[in-house]
């Protein structure tokens, strides 16, 4: 239940809150929860909202995806060596 919740949260926060809390609770929502799948589609769809048009091709939103995959592995590799989540 705390993670629908959260995720309701976090959805409204996209369009509701400015980016940087939106970002806050992303990062809040990766060391709560395991397998927090749900920031891959808040970060695109945040930045489907605040980007800015533009013909460059590295600044596309596969990329960015791609991006917060990469993010997601390392942190889920950082996440071993953190006492915290220790087993």
């Amino acid at each position: 239940m705390k993670r629908v919740i959260f995720d309701t949260v976090l959805f409204l926060s996209v369009f509701l809150l400015p980016y940087w809390v939106t970002a806050v609770l992303i990062v809040c929502g990766i060391f709560l929860f395991i397998n927090f799948y749900e920031f891959i589609i808040v970060g695109v769809m945040v930045y489907s909202v605040y980007m800015i048009p533009t013909q460059t091709i590295l600044i596309q939103p596969i990329w960015f995806a791609t991006a917060l995959v990469l993010v997601y592995v390392s942190i889920q590799i950082l996440r071993r060596y953190i006492i915290l989540y220790k087993s």
